[in-house]
């Protein structure tokens, strides 16, 4: 999952992007998933590989569908307390507005 390039997201410096088909490590964090029309989802997770790898994700199907054969990113901040991924992910699904998840 290395990678140099960040993405600023609503004042946040995230790692990334990665396409969503990237292997991911389990590090605890914040992550963006959208593409270059839409935020698609935000999430917060203290394992990202089990979270997103492969089609362990339940709305993986809604981000493919609301892509539009769009290519899906996926921007990670690396956060490990739970209350602050809870906050930030919080605060930037009210932000984004995403497609797929819980408004």
């Amino acid at each position: 999952m290395a990678n140099a390039n960040t993405v600023i997201i609503q004042g946040y410096t995230f790692q990334g992007p990665w396409g969503i088909e990237t292997t991911f490590i389990d590090v605890p964090g914040v992550y963006v998933i959208y593409t270059n029309q839409h935020w698609l989802d935000v999430g917060e997770t203290d394992k990202l590989g089990q979270r997103i790898n492969g089609n362990n994700h339940k709305r993986k199907p809604d981000w493919i569908r609301n892509a539009q054969s769009y290519p899906i990113w996926l921007a990670f901040l690396g956060i490990s307390s739970p209350e602050e991924r809870r906050r930030i992910e919080s605060q930037l699904r009210l932000a984004l507005n995403p497609l797929c998840g819980d408004r």
